[in-house]
């Protein structure tokens, strides 16, 4: 199931596909199937993930199975905390991705990101084979570097949500995947870069499994489901904050839980991310002790019309425990409006407020205010 989509893609699709946004809510079952597609703001292009209904391209026709799909959004922020008010303006994201169906099984795609003050930007932050069809079959088999499918990360703020933060996983994995009416599971194997004893090794492995029901077989819409890692510590945000990454005292596995439910213009997204227990504190601490890291992300957002523009409004409480460490905040209260401005551009607002750990948690106890403008094209 691709749940893949950027806000920006939502709002363009809305518009791309000539939905009558100016008739309010004129086509709501439009909407909720949009809306079921929500991800958060620097989601995967993911259009490597359909098939195609043809025998095996000829030379001469080939080129017609390639797709060329991009994103471009700059950002101006301003922010007003403990250490003063800055303000930026930067070119957040710049993602292309590169689809070839090469047969009505395989499929290669690849993804470059650039992130302004990314370390590696650019980088190929993608490289998928996929064999799949899912005309003929509900199995499908991925080989490459991808992101891994622990945690769900629906949002639709213009900033990546908490749970993201801690939990997004990207490796060189080995996925089978099994989708079939509204069931969807896949399992993966992957080397990592934390290790326990320097071992060199594929041992870090996971899951993920749910059950969706979109508005084409009912007015109410849901996604409900689970994922699991062995080892959370290999996760984006965690890897680079561990003591001795190649040294594990030993692995905490991870798990993700969330639910998400549509009706009409109104949508509500939960998740909770958790380490399973407790870290060794010489890999990983929280106020003198070892630190078990959790995030969640409650959210409600709404579709409407406004000056004939599709848009969407969002609010949203988002809360870490004991992930100081990462310089997160222990809770962040936001608000989105996002609308879509011309077809396949789409201009948001967000304000955000971020409330720091105490002083007795090592923290400053100190709030900051941000407001980000967002103005994003996809194509």
């Amino acid at each position: 199931m691709n749940r893949e989509r950027t806000i920006a893609g939502l709002l363009a699709t809305m518009i791309g596909a000539g939905v009558p946004l100016s008739t309010p809510l004129a086509d709501e079952d439009e909407l909720r199937r949009e809306i079921l597609n929500l991800k958060h703001k620097v989601e995967r292009l993911e259009k490597s993930r359909r098939t195609v209904d043809s025998s095996k391209p000829t030379e001469s026709d080939f080129s017609k199975n390639i797709t060329l799909s991009g994103l471009v959004e700059v950002e101006v922020g301003y922010n007003d905390g403990p250490d003063g008010s800055h303000s930026d303006i930067s070119l957040a994201t710049v993602e292309l991705g590169i689809d070839a169906q090469v047969t009505p099984w395989a499929n290669a795609h690849v993804l470059i990101l650039y992130e302004e003050g990314g370390s590696n930007s650019p980088e190929i932050d993608e490289g998928i084979i996929t064999l799949q069809n899912q005309d003929a079959s509900p199995l499908s088999l991925a080989v490459g570097r991808m992101t891994l499918p622990f945690g769900n990360f629906e949002s639709a703020m213009v900033s990546d949500p908490l749970t993201l933060e801690i939990g997004e996983i990207r490796g060189t994995a080995l996925q089978a995947g099994y989708h079939s009416g509204g069931f969807y599971s896949s399992a993966f194997i992957f080397n990592g870069e934390t290790k326990t004893d320097g071992s060199e090794s594929i041992d870090q492995y996971g899951f993920n499994l749910g059950l969706a029901q979109d508005d084409e077989v009912a007015d109410f819409g849901y996604d409900i489901g689970l994922s699991w890692i062995n080892n959370l510590a290999d996760s984006n945000s965690l890897q680079e904050i561990i003591t001795d990454p190649i040294n594990l005292t030993s692995k905490i596995s991870g798990y993700s839980v969330h639910a998400l439910a549509t009706t009409g213009p109104f949508t509500l997204i939960g998740e909770y991310l958790a380490a399973s227990s407790t870290f060794d504190s010489a890999d990983l601490a929280f106020n003198g002790a070892g630190a078990k890291p959790v995030a969640l992300n409650i959210e409600a957002n709404y579709i409407l019309p406004l000056a004939g523009k599709g848009t969407i409004f969002a609010i949203a409480w988002q809360g870490t425990r004991e992930t100081l460490a990462l310089a997160l905040p222990e809770n962040r209260y936001l608000a989105t409006l996002s609308v879509g401005i011309y077809e396949n551009t789409v201009l948001s607002f967000e304000y955000a407020y971020d409330e720091d750990y105490a002083a007795s948690e090592g923290g400053s106890g100190e709030a900051t205010d941000s407001i980000t403008a967002q103005l994003a094209v996809v194509f």
